[in-house]
């Protein structure tokens, strides 16, 4: 009986949790000046990801292939995309490698841009598909 009190609440959170706001987003000074809303630095981490990481592991658009998929996930935070594309990730016998060094920290901030933009992803099954507008 306790539990129906219960259960408006609990959708509500299980509705609100996956779905990160762009209040999670950091602003410019928190990510080496790198506006993470822009739509042009959203283009150019599109173009990056695309060719560094889409070819072989993310896919094109990030739509998956030997590595996770990287739309419509809203559990990737800019600060947990950050680490991992800066120190790379080694789990379950799969390895992302470290892109620090390789990608400047702008470049790295670029491409989380991209990411982050892939959230809410209208067009799921074409490779390639665009990002929805912010």
């Amino acid at each position: 009986m306790k539990m129906r009190s219960f259960t408006p609440i609990l959708i509500a959170l299980a509705i609100a949790l996956p779905c990160r706001a762009a209040d999670d987003i950091p602003p410019p000074d928190k990510t080496a000046g790198v506006d993470l809303q822009s739509p042009e630095v959203i283009a150019r981490g599109m173009e990056i990801l695309n060719t560094t990481c889409g070819g072989y592991c993310h896919g094109t658009g990030g739509g998956g292939l030997k590595a996770p998929r990287l739309r419509n996930r809203t559990d990737l935070s800019p600060d947990s995309l950050h680490a991992t594309i800066s120190f790379g990730r080694k789990r379950g016998g799969k390895f992302m490698p470290p892109w620090k060094g390789t990608l400047s920290e702008q470049e790295i901030w670029t491409v989380i841009a991209a990411i982050v933009s892939l959230r809410t992803v209208e067009a799921i099954g074409e490779p390639g598909a665009q990002p929805a507008a912010h």
